[in-house]
């Protein structure tokens, strides 16, 4: 990242961004390495090593540095990619300049700072304000232990990556648990509340939400400042199929700025881009903006997903389907893992294959479960723990 822009930063923030800068190069040059080219999801990186402000003439030295090639052979790697449909940006392979944008007219780094200063109160750290490893020291107060910063300095990363569009969702999530693991993290720990009962979660589980709930804050965070700069108090929330029925209240509508917190719960767990919700929402403007969903339109989709569908004499509505496949992918992950412990444990081989056997049993149900209720199966869930294949 340019010194320029660092200059303008904070330390912290500047921090967030030039690491996020290494992830997408060295993501790059492991693409390039192994395909031989500059495949589509590596020319979508180059463009946000574009849009972090380097030049067409930084982008060029760093790949030429990292794969030890010669002018050559970059006129060749350029030359090929300019023959693909997919390129998206043309004047990145053209032409080579030290020309780079600017901190003041780089619109896309400023509102991300600016969501990130908002999200985390200018600390610019725990952007997914995860309480994962905070303990009661009493008197109402609690306190980080050390394992916390490493917790939260993994979410970050993977927050980061997903809000720039640097990285898909799914292979920052596999990422992010991997290291975790890697590092022996395997369950995240809660201060407990009112119950005065520790709450844990596995770290797949507290990964997946505090990820997804973070990015989903930070992208509000945007959206809310996008609206100061149009002059507009109103947001459209976003609409997905099978939501909670608390959320399916005001999914799909428009509301304002306090509307948001008195009416879809902005700002509480269980409410708007709380943990678990997968809704966003975007600046409206009455008179000149469109809905995108009537009110007859989401009136429907609420009467398809209430027709209850039936599986093994059982009816389930749309929300009803989503959560037992959730069950389902909960126990596999658990039946992965002691089929993991098994083998670790040097348990006999008659064990572990009846382990393996169940395993199977359980994706096959899975997979006919999801077909009968007509919903995607979403295996990436059961496999973040990257052990690779486990049924027989």
């Amino acid at each position: 990242m340019r010194e320029t822009y660092k200059e303008k930063m904070t330390e912290k923030v500047a921090g967030h961004f030039s690491r996020l800068e290494l992830r997408i190069m060295e993501d790059i040059i492991r693409r390039i390495r192994k395909t031989g080219e500059i495949t589509s999801t590596a020319g979508h990186q180059l463009n946000r090593l574009r849009m972090l402000g380097n030049s067409t003439e930084d982008i060029e030295k760093y790949i030429k540095e990292a794969l030890n090639a010669s002018y050559a052979d970059m006129f060749e790697l350029y030359d090929k990619v300019l023959e693909n449909e997919y390129v998206r940006n043309r004047a990145l392979y053209e032409q080579v300049n030290a020309h780079y944008i600017p901190y003041e007219e780089n619109l896309q780094i400023q509102r991300l700072v600016e969501a990130l200063r908002a999200q985390t109160a200018g600390d610019f750290q725990n952007i997914a304000q995860s309480m994962g490893f905070v303990v009661d020291v009493g008197g109402g107060r609690r306190a980080f232990t050390p394992l916390a910063m490493y917790y939260q300095q993994y979410l970050d990363e993977a927050i980061m990556d997903i809000a720039f569009g640097g990285f898909d969702y799914g292979s920052v999530l596999r990422r992010t648990v991997a290291q975790m693991t890697a590092s022996g993290i395997r369950t995240v720990y809660y201060a407990p509340e009112n119950s005065g009962r520790l709450h844990t979660n596995r770290i797949d589980v507290a990964a997946r939400r505090a990820v997804m709930t973070g990015t989903a804050q930070l992208t509000g965070e945007i959206s809310r400042h996008n609206a100061r700069q149009l002059g507009t108090e109103y947001f459209e929330v976003s609409w997905h199929a099978n939501a909670r029925p608390t959320h399916r209240e005001w999914q799909g509508r428009v509301w304002s700025a306090s509307q948001l917190e008195s009416v879809c719960g902005l700002g509480s767990v269980t409410g708007l881009c709380g943990a678990n919700c997968g809704h966003d929402y975007y600046p409206f403007m009455p008179g000149a903006s469109q809905r995108l969903y009537t009110d007859a339109w989401l009136k429907e989709q609420a009467r398809k997903e209430d027709a209850p569908r039936y599986f093994r004499g059982k009816g389930y509505t749309g929300y009803e389907a989503t959560q037992k496949q959730r069950r389902m992918e909960t126990a596999m992950r658990a039946q992965r893992e002691k089929v993991h412990l098994l083998k670790q444990g040097g348990a006999d081989e008659e064990e572990v294959m009846r382990a393996r056997c169940k395993y199977q049993g359980q994706l096959q149900e899975y997979a006919a479960f999801s077909r009968k209720m007509g919903l995607t199966q979403q295996r990436e869930r059961i496999y973040l723990d990257m052990r690779g294949r486990v049924a027989p």
